[in-house]
């Protein structure tokens, strides 16, 4: 299930790579164990007459009858020419034979090994021995041989159908004489080791063919994936930007009406969010005209009443203030622009230091992103005044992730209920439950910071330190 789950999780051009890499392994898979089990280029079959001729000795004449499946193909004057292989001691008196590689008739060469042995090996394949003693007769008679002085080794399904009336003999066969020295004169057909010629052909021919075909699969995976992956980076810019180019509608037809929906779906919410700013703007600026209405009528009332009513209504001015200058904010935002965030911290710091107040910076190195400068100021001032309006000092940090800048901002103040750290980002909300802006503020600093954040594709997270004090945390994309 893990497998599963993994393999879901992939990326739709690593799939389809996957997919087109396991059809070409399949299928030069299947043609190379085809190559393997049955090659068509192992050591031909060797006629039986042909061996015999190799076990003639000189005593033995020059002819013998002709036997069923025996036909001499040589000739009726013996061996072929050139010198008879015989055991040392026996009646040559020469040195051991050597391998010989013969070529015979109309068949292939065969790669004969022809030894000089104390003993004759044993069998290491399975044995036919009906065949193993049909073609032990049959050679008793040709070379005029006792059996008892003849062994013969027929691996199973090794004897070949006969060829011309000769009886073939395939890749593991052995026929051996006894020399008159006691010793063995032994002729194999030896089996082809794993790999041979062509069998390591064709394991080369399957890497020059993964080798360029590879790389064509991957391309072909990439192209596939390529207006997906495009589909997904819109996506991810809307997140960061509604304002953003619509996507171009280019590829398959089907990701052309992805398209189309997606930019329809772009608009629909960019107008939305147009009208709800609008209409929030419109009701919070008609609001400051009955309100002053409301002062001035209040001002026959005795002192004390009007003194706490106009300060309801000097604090509703404030709030609709503040209302009006975070649209602004969120309505005017300026086009987005590479830039050096470790410098805009150091500007942020330095300009607070200047007023007096515990700020430190532990720069690392330039870390560009992109994003409207004055907004991203906000953002931070608004998080160091906060730290230092309820930690007295603040201690800021500049990291980098795989893809990610991180700026931590701690400070030594009370921290937040972990229950509440979510709620302070909403508007208006405050953790102090007085009216008075001194203390509590106006509920809009955390709400305006994340709201930027956000809208750069980031988002800012609080958590109280374990050695008291909290820690605002910002996260924003990482520019390439």
């Amino acid at each position: 299930m893990d497998i599963l789950e993994r393999l879901q999780r992939l990326s739709i051009s690593t799939r389809s790579f996957l997919l087109v890499l396991a059809a070409l392994v399949v299928a030069e898979g299947i043609g190379l164990t085809l190559f393997v089990a049955h090659p068509p280029m192992r050591n031909a079959p060797v006629s039986l007459n042909q061996v015999a001729e190799l076990l003639r000795q000189p005593q033995d004449g020059p002819g013998a009858p002709e036997t069923s499946g025996m036909r001499n193909q040589v000739g009726p004057g013996g061996p072929p020419p050139g010198p008879s292989p015989s055991g040392s001691g026996g009646p040559g008196g020469g040195p051991p034979p050597r391998a010989t590689s013969m070529r015979h008739g109309p068949s292939p060469t065969n790669h004969l090994r022809i030894q000089n042995l104390p003993a004759v090996p044993a069998a290491s394949r399975t044995l036919d021995a009906a065949n193993s003693a049909q073609v032990l007769r049959e050679l008793s008679a040709w070379l005029g041989v006792a059996s008892s002085d003849l062994q013969v080794q027929i691996p199973d399904a090794n004897l070949h159908a006969e060829n011309d009336g000769q009886r073939m003999l395939g890749e593991g066969s052995l026929l051996a004489r006894r020399l008159n020295d006691g010793r063995w004169l032994v002729v194999t057909s030896p089996v082809e080791s794993f790999p041979n010629a062509f069998q390591r052909q064709a394991l080369a021919l399957l890497a020059i063919g993964l080798a360029l075909l590879l790389p064509l699969a991957w391309l072909f995976a990439r192209a596939l994936a390529a207006p997906i992956r495009g589909f997904a980076d819109a996506a991810q810019r809307l997140g960061q930007d509604p304002t953003a180019a619509p996507l171009p509608s280019t590829g398959p037809q089907e990701m052309r009406v992805a398209v189309d929906a997606f930019n329809t779906m772009q608009t629909r919410i960019v107008r939305l969010l147009r009208e709800r700013t609008q209409m929030f703007a419109a009701i919070a600026h008609d609001l400051r005209t009955p309100l002053t209405r409301l002062a001035f009528r209040l001002e026959d009332l005795p002192a004390p009443l009007n003194q706490k009513v106009a300060a309801d209504i000097q604090e509703m001015k404030d709030m609709i203030s503040a209302a009006l200058e975070f649209i602004r904010d969120r309505e005017n935002a300026a086009p987005r622009e590479r830039l050096d965030l470790r410098s805009l911290l150091d500007r942020v710091v330095d300009d607070l230091a200047d007023l007096n107040h515990d700020v430190g910076f532990t720069a690392g190195t330039p870390v560009i992103v992109r994003g409207d400068p004055l907004a991203l100021r906000r953002m931070l001032v608004n998080l160091v005044e906060n730290a230092l309006k309820y930690g007295e000092r603040a201690r800021l940090r500049l990291g980098v992730t795989d893809d990610a800048v991180v700026v931590e901002i701690d400070d030594d103040g009370p921290g937040i209920p972990q229950h509440l750290q979510e709620q302070v980002f909403e508007p208006f909300f405050r953790i102090e439950g007085s009216r008075n802006r001194d203390t509590g503020g106006m509920g809009l600093g955390l709400a305006a910071a994340r709201a930027i954040a956000l809208d750069h594709g980031g988002d800012i997270l609080l958590a109280n330190r374990g050695g008291g004090g909290l820690r605002a945390t910002v996260k924003l994309p990482l520019t390439q």
